[in-house]
């Protein structure tokens, strides 16, 4: 199979310690897990689920998935953890920004012209982006990007991607992740560990 992973910087692997890429991020562990597979990795720092960013348009999930696909096609898995910097206070959004965000990208993501050459519809996975650790609030940074307001959606954003998927056949998978507490934002390895356990239990039942 060919398994592609969309998402921000969690899936590049940045790691807060030093802004370099993690090793053992979830992707790694997860072609380690299965060699027989083709793993993709599609992270890009601060990729949101539909919004523009005013610092870099490459951002925007939605605008760019379709490129995504096209160029690896055919891509038989795909698993979009989006959604993190949906939270950003510069995009003045909430909990049901979310909900919108991946009910756009996700007709992106299914539009039949994708398609066109024959290759198959992949099988679309949406994973909870990993929630923000209460200890990001001390860093400067964070609060100043993200805030309570931030906070709050981060820590239960199921509901609303699950709602925002509704009727597409599209699975919603929850790891529990929390970000780590240097920047309460991006996982350390515990936490991509976690996140590879759960999508290795997925892939093995495909």
């Amino acid at each position: 199979m060919k398994i592609l992973f969309y998402g921000d910087s969690n899936t590049w692997g940045y790691d807060a310690k030093d802004a370099s890429r993690q090793k053992n991020r979830f992707t790694q562990m997860i072609k380690q897990a299965f060699s027989e597979h083709e793993i993709i990795e599609e992270g890009l720092c601060g990729r949101t689920l539909c919004l523009d960013d005013p610092y870099d348009e490459d951002r925007n999930g939605a605008k760019m998935i379709s490129m995504v696909l096209k160029t690896h096609a055919p891509v038989d898995v795909v698993f979009i953890m989006l959604g993190t910097n949906d939270a950003k206070r510069q995009f003045s959004t909430n909990a049901i920004s979310i909900e919108k965000g991946i009910r756009t990208l996700m007709y992106k993501a299914l539009n039949p012209e994708i398609y066109r050459d024959g290759s198959n519809t992949p099988q679309f996975f949406v994973v909870c982006p990993p929630k923000m650790n209460i200890n990001g609030l001390k860093n400067e940074r964070t609060k100043s990007n993200f805030g309570q307001n931030g906070f709050e959606i981060l820590n239960n954003t199921k509901p609303y991607l699950e709602k925002g998927c509704s009727g597409l056949d599209v699975k919603v998978i929850d790891t529990h992740a929390v970000a780590g507490s240097l920047d309460g934002i991006h996982m350390d390895e515990s936490g991509h560990k976690l996140v590879a356990d759960a999508l290795i239990s997925v892939i093995k039942e495909l």
